[in-house]
């Protein structure tokens, strides 16, 4: 393999999370402290972007593993009655009861460093491990140890929660139903200690039953935008990043007129060039670069420049040779990582320690690791999967395989060969596919993996989309991406 070009993929995530751009230090709105939307937004993030996030905090659960009953998404649809007793990392734990309750994993995230700081700790209590969510322990401290346990408490919170929301007019907290909280009892006049609180959707009266009192759920929104997950950056120096454009997370981009001819890609409220086009062509299709007006261009900040082609080898002053991922660095382990890879010595290109430092850090790669994406489909069931890196990414329609992964060929295997795989997310459209459904006119653009809604024509015109390459897709594909937030109308 003497050429990157021969190991052209489709990347299909980039990004750890989606952080759209507020102003920091948004005032609660003890009516709302999150949308429902949010709370359910199960596949916000995978078990390496969990664990990046732990990494990310240098918290004490990044190294941390648990032994006990954790079991994943495959086996818990398999018979939900059976104990997998099993030792798993933080991250899969989080990740599992986040598949298993349909409930965002940042939800859960920012829940353990609300009850007990564990995001945010390099060190930890044994009860703090223990009672991690803060699950059936009550006021004064007293903590029910029938639900002792990280992996206990993790699931036990999830599966709560989605108890919760599905069942939610069973509680004395409803939405749109006033009570009272951090009072003695929920129900109406408040005493002078109390404050009325009507809920204005499910998660949010969820969260009151869970925690009863204005400051815990001030608490947990603080958290959950702090961490950027509510839309608010995680800054040093809390200086907020605010981005006057409108483009979606994801949009490849190009001045109409002006701009040296340079394009950008859209990521977290900011725009990155491409040094060149093979940087751009290794990993993105060049037929979705946008042509926009230069003064949208000019208001985004400039974040690093994109210098290098995908699967390109570079080698530090050190010696240590990574690969690029997408938009991440992955270290080769071994010389003989490196001959299983496929490359030859010409093909590393040493660089300064800086044009590392700007890619974020992956998964390093083993003598085993195979980064190199295949389609895979069952010859019994001829269900299709993306398979990457030991892990087997289901794909819920032909529509998707179609559209995201054009070059790809599919390679038939066994039931039995795909069981060997670990199960991860299902595959989204990539950013900028555009869709909508036969006879409604709503048109959607994929961004992060949520459908974004095109408000009007004129909005459309201003992203520089083509009418053309609007996808019409199905009720099934239309609902398996969570509806994000509207683009701002530009009419």
């Amino acid at each position: 393999m003497t050429s990157y070009y021969k190991k052209k993929i489709a990347i299909f995530t980039l990004f750890l999370i989606l952080i759209p751009n507020v102003v920091f230090g948004a005032e609660v709105d003890y009516n709302q402290i999150i949308s429902d939307s949010d709370a359910e937004n199960y596949q916000s993030m995978t078990v390496s972007e969990i664990r990046d996030f732990l990494r990310s905090k240098n918290s004490y659960l990044k190294d941390y593993e648990y032994s006990g009953n954790n079991p994943s998404p495959a086996e818990v649809s398999t018979d939900p009655e059976v104990k997998y007793i099993k030792t798993r990392t933080a991250a899969e734990v989080i990740y599992n009861a986040a598949q298993e309750a349909k409930i965002n994993p940042q939800f859960l995230l920012t829940l353990l460093q609300k009850e007990q700081g564990l995001i945010e700790a390099t060190s930890a209590s044994e009860r703090a491990i223990d009672f991690a969510m803060g699950y059936y322990c009550y006021d004064g401290n007293y903590c029910n140890i029938k639900y002792k346990g990280f992996g206990k408490q993790v699931r036990g919170a999830a599966l709560q929660f989605r108890w919760y929301i599905d069942n939610i007019h069973s509680y004395n907290w409803q939405p749109n139903k006033p009570a009272c909280a951090d009072d003695p009892t929920v129900d109406l006049p408040c005493t002078e200690k109390g404050t009325v609180v009507t809920p204005a959707n499910k998660i949010t009266a969820a969260m009151y039953i869970y925690t009863p009192h204005l400051h815990g759920n001030k608490l947990f929104f603080t958290l959950w935008n702090k961490y950027g997950f509510g839309g608010l950056t995680d800054n040093d120096d809390d200086t907020p990043v605010v981005s006057l454009g409108f483009f979606p997370d994801g949009a490849l981009v190009k001045a109409k007129t002006g701009g040296n001819g340079a394009i950008y890609l859209i990521a977290n409220g900011k725009k990155r060039a491409f040094a060149n086009m093979t940087s751009l062509v290794s990993r993105f299709d060049p037929n979705k670069v946008l042509l926009v007006a230069a003064e949208e261009l000019v208001k985004y900040q400039d974040d690093a420049l994109i210098s290098h082609a995908n699967y390109s080898v570079l080698e530090d002053p050190s010696g240590n040779r990574y690969l690029i991922d997408g938009l991440s660095k992955r270290l080769i382990s071994s010389d003989e990582a490196f001959r299983q890879l496929g490359f030859n010595p010409t093909e590393i290109e040493k660089v300064a320690k800086s044009e590392l430092d700007i890619y974020a850090t992956g998964d390093a790669l083993d003598e085993s690791s195979s980064p190199f994406a295949q389609v895979w489909q069952d010859m019994s069931t001829e269900e299709i999967y993306l398979v990457k890196d030991g892990q087997k990414h289901k794909i819920i329609d032909s529509f998707i395989r179609e559209a995201n992964f054009p070059e790809l060929k599919i390679k038939e295997v066994t039931s039995k060969t795909l069981a060997e795989l670990a199960d991860a997310s299902p595959i989204k459209l990539t950013d900028g596919t555009l869709i909508k459904k036969d006879l409604d006119p709503r048109v959607y653009v994929i961004s992060n993996g949520q459908r974004r809604l095109i408000p009007d024509g004129a909005t459309f015109d201003k992203l520089g989309y083509n009418w053309a390459q609007i996808q019409i897709v199905t009720s099934k594909i239309m609902n398996f991406h969570t509806l994000g937030e509207s683009i701002l109308s530009q009419e």
